[in-house]
């Protein structure tokens, strides 16, 4: 059998990264749903329900989902058999029970008479994170038929895609890749990667005497860059696929409709409300009547290249008592505290979003980390305690959910969770420390995941061993040069001088210990965090708690 026969033009010779995506979690869909006046899934946390992830990888961001949410069934599709197995041998190490992979093809799932595992309309959510622009039309949209057919009435759709305009820059490179992929049949990925950046650089011309493509396209010189930030793996997911085609939002709206599949909003918390848009914008979307025509001319005006939309089959109304009574009742918890600007109060705080930065009030701000980071509370605390309206501090919740300096609290399901949990990241701190590149690590207290890292897998582990000051950082240099991963600076460069290197492990372990590491024990992911000390050798629109406000 051919690749041809099974892949449908999607790159299969290599197999796709290891990420985790907290918009894909249970209580970030309901958060968000419920912005938008639609009634979640579920009624509370704890409550079981079922999650299918359409397109699943290699399985990692999904068994984490299951180790997070042990009160949930789980259920993963991809085509590639690579990725299966990863995912259910992660699975059966962590000994996380409550989740199914499946190698199975989207047109005979789509197609088939007979009941998938998790049955029909059966699924409190649906995911499908990045394949939609990534695989032909045929399976597209046998892929959003499945959605529609496995979701219960009211359940949630998510669905991320490249978009355009953002992509259109990166468009002509993509072009080029396929041009050189076909004329250089099985050569090397990276290598072609390479040829295609370099000859499209060459067509811009020199930044001082651009070519009309350079002119025309000013950002894509520095976008070209991603080739050399990238894995190879991702690279190939990103442009190697026959079916690579991002869809402005109305197009994807019109294929998705014809599933009674109906837009709800987004999962990007900071970009769903139209009142933090600089003025001028708003004032033209708010002139537009349509919904999708609002979100075409947002996407215009950003030069949005990725949309996180959230759909129902089924709209679940909530009235404005229900809303608050339900808005109210939502937990949340100190996650990453802030620390440069709560020391500096009269500065500006900024959110940063695809339309540019939202200015706000440190000292606002300031007042509802404080109140969350005594204890985890809910939002009818807040409103209590801040006094002021639900709405303006629904906006100001959903931007620190978007940093993530807090987080939802799980209360005691998150403490259910948490042996599964501790178990499930003992594993990955053991893969990251053999090199593996893992991305993140679990966090029961909140649902979610936090970046993690090879070197900081290291810190951990010589730490753990009583090592510190030049004898960590010397020993964890050692570990990464046997495993033969490059040490890389804060600007994503590989950093060469052995003292620069040492500098930049000494670093990461302050704040490793000062930061990451008492976050990871607060919120549940490690049983026993105790490490040792390491020793140091050396445009804007206004958000609600703005400044003066």
């Amino acid at each position: 059998m051919n690749a041809a026969s099974w892949d449908h033009g999607y790159h299969s010779a290599s197999t796709y990264t290891s990420g985790f995506y907290r918009e894909l979690s249970p209580s970030w869909l309901d958060f968000a749903a419920l912005l938008k006046g639609h009634a979640p899934p579920r009624d509370a946390e704890g409550d079981p329900f079922v999650f299918l992830d359409l397109g699943c990888g290699t399985g990692f961001g999904l068994v984490m989902l299951a180790a997070l949410y042990p009160e949930g069934r789980f259920y993963g599709v991809d085509f590639h058999p690579d990725h299966v197995a990863h995912g259910l041998d992660l699975a059966r190490r962590a000994g996380v029970t409550n989740v199914e992979i499946i190698e199975a093809d989207f047109l005979d799932l789509a197609s088939s008479v007979a009941k998938p595992p998790w049955g029909t309309a059966q699924c409190h959510y649906v995911a499908a994170h990045g394949i939609a622009t990534w695989v032909t039309e045929p399976v597209q949209h046998a892929l959003l038929a499945l959605a529609a057919s496995s979701l219960l009435p009211g359940g949630l759709f998510y669905c991320s895609y490249n978009t355009y305009p953002g992509w259109l820059a990166r468009s002509s490179f993509q072009k080029l890749f396929a041009m050189e992929s076909g004329n250089a049949g099985a050569a090397d990925p990276g290598a072609l990667f390479f040829k295609a950046a370099g000859l499209l650089n060459q067509l811009l011309g020199e930044e001082s005497q651009p070519s009309a493509l350079g002119a025309s396209l000013p950002g894509l010189r520095r976008e070209l860059q991603i080739v050399d930030f990238s894995p190879v793996d991702y690279l190939c997911g990103e442009f190697a696929n026959a079916g690579w085609a991002p869809l402005y939002f109305t197009d994807m709206e019109a294929r998705c409709q014809a599933h009674k599949l109906f837009f709800l909003g987004t999962a990007t918390l900071a970009e769903a409300f139209v009142e933090l848009l600089p003025p001028s914008l708003k004032e033209v979307v708010l002139s537009e009547p349509r919904p999708e025509s609002r979100e075409l001319l947002i996407d215009l005006a950003t030069n949005k290249g990725f949309r996180r939309d959230l759909r129902v089959k089924g709209h679940v109304h909530l009235t404005r008592h229900e809303w608050t009574q339900r808005l109210a009742a939502i937990g949340l918890r100190l996650q990453a505290p802030p620390d440069e600007w709560m020391a500096a109060p009269t500065e500006t705080l900024d959110f940063r979003v695809s339309f540019g930065q939202i200015q706000g009030d440190p000292q606002a701000y300031g007042s509802l980390i404080e109140a969350i980071s005594t204890s985890p509370t809910t939002i009818h605390s807040l409103l209590n305690s801040s006094e002021r309206p639900l709405n303006e501090l629904a906006i100001m919740l959903s931007l620190l959910l978007d940093a993530g300096f807090i987080g939802f609290d799980r209360g005691p399901a998150g403490g259910k969770a948490a042996p599964i949990v501790q178990r499930f990241n003992q594993l990955l701190l053991e893969r990251l420390q053999e090199g593996r590149p893992y991305t993140q690590l679990a966090l029961p207290g909140v649902g979610s995941g936090l970046p993690f890292s090879v070197p900081e897998a290291l810190i951990h582990k010589a730490c753990r061993e009583g090592l510190e000051g030049p004898m960590l950082g010397s020993c964890v240099l050692l570990w990464l040069n046997e495993l033969g991963v490059q040490l890389l600076g804060g600007d994503n460069q590989v950093i060469a001088e052995s003292h620069q290197q040492l500098e930049r492990i000494q670093a990461i372990a302050e704040a490793f210990v000062n930061k990451k590491q008492p976050m990871l024990v607060r919120l549940g992911a490690l049983a026993d965090g105790r490490v040792s000390q390491p020793r140091s050798d050396r445009s804007r629109s206004k958000a609600p708690g703005r400044k003066g406000a």
